[in-house]
């Protein structure tokens, strides 16, 4: 499960998110509001800015192989509380994730550090059989966006395989948006991480806390480097 403020926010998780579909794993993309206030559209009304971002979602969760739920919090009224945190543990409790991808807890956008804290609020509510039903008590590892200024641990994932649909959810939302970076700017951004990772392409996030590997990952022998 990817848990976002807004259709777009999704770019830097399409590549995983893609290549666990394509294994065969279910993936839930949530949008906590429909971004319904995003200045691109000028005057338009926030009700026809809301049905075209819900478009955005649906495409993009086409692209990825995702199913996609739009959570019913407006646009910059966010605030990581018990509510929102609720509505999130309800559809953890139904969807049952592994893991939950979301924003950094500390990025400039009030948005999305409002959904950083109602994806830790709602883990520890969707345990709770009076408030969900059936409740959710496996364990579920958290991943976030990664920011240097977090002393915490980083995962790569590597997204060659799936750097065409990470290229796509780009390339739709540049073109609509008419953002004034190019596909090479893109793709120089994710050869950099898979250049630390070891791979052609990577997306990057942090967890809270390590976690054991069963022994040291050892690639195969057409990827190992001299030295």
């Amino acid at each position: 499960m990817a848990v976002f403020a807004h259709p777009d926010d999704e770019i830097g998780a399409a590549g995983t998110l893609a290549l666990h579909a394509r294994r065969g794993d279910r993936v839930m993309l949530v949008w906590m509001t429909k971004g319904e206030l995003a200045s691109q559209f000028g005057d338009a009304p926030e009700a026809e800015v809301a049905r075209v971002r819900e478009g955005h979602g649906a495409h993009v969760a086409g692209l990825i192989g995702a199913e996609y739920r739009f959570l019913p919090f407006r646009d910059t009224h966010l605030t990581g509380g018990r509510e929102e945190a609720l509505a999130l543990a309800r559809l953890m409790a139904e969807f049952q994730p592994d893991a939950v991808l979301t924003w950094d807890p500390l990025d400039v956008h009030p948005d999305h550090r409002a959904t950083h804290q109602a994806v830790l609020s709602a883990l520890k509510l969707c345990r709770i059989p009076k408030l969900v039903g059936k409740a959710h008590r496996r364990p579920v590892r958290l991943f976030h966006y990664p920011r240097k200024d977090l002393p915490r641990p980083w995962v790569y994932v590597d997204t060659s395989e799936t750097q065409g649909v990470a290229e796509a959810v780009f390339g739709f939302y540049r073109d609509f948006y008419r953002w004034p970076f190019t596909l090479e700017e893109f793709r120089a951004r994710r050869r950099l991480l898979g250049l630390e990772a070891g791979t052609r392409f990577a997306e990057a996030f942090q967890m809270e806390g390590a976690f054991a590997l069963p022994g040291l990952p050892v690639l195969p022998p057409e990827d190992r480097r001299p030295g």
